[in-house]
Order: structure tokens, then sequence, then C-alpha cells
């Protein structure tokens, strides 16, 4: 299952330190980023299970981030 959010990441080195933050919790997750995108997607698919949406909430949220789940 892919969960897409919108983010407020602003450029390449800030989606790398986010990735990194969201791997070193849960290292199945494969995590991509579409800045190109007006809303900033961030894209991350569990190869294991469903994604827990509240930690990555949690991770952006920390780091001053705005995150807002996209729904189907």
């Amino acid at each position: 299952m892919v969960e897409v959010y919108k983010t407020s990441v602003q450029d390449h080195i800030q989606a790398k330190v986010v990735k990194q933050l969201l791997l070193a919790q849960n290292p199945s997750l494969e995590i991509n980023f579409d800045l190109e995108d007006c809303d900033r997607i961030l894209r991350i698919k569990n190869i294991e299970d469903a994604v827990d949406i509240s930690s990555v909430l949690k991770v952006l949220h920390e780091t001053g981030i705005y995150v807002e789940v996209l729904q189907d």
C-alpha cells in the first residue's frame, strides 16, 4: 500500500534528511519525493506491511515540516 502526503519540503537536501529519519525508524519503507509538484508530494510504500501513518506524521512534525495525508 502506498501512502501519499502533501509536505512543505523545499529541496532535495531537506528531502534526503526526512528520508533518512523515516528509514531509521523503518528500513522496509520505499520513500520518494516529487518536489516538482506544487504539493511537494511524499510517497511512502511499506514492503512488509501497511505504513504507520502516525509515526510518519510525528517525524515530519518534529522536524518542523508541514504534512497532510492526501486521500485517494
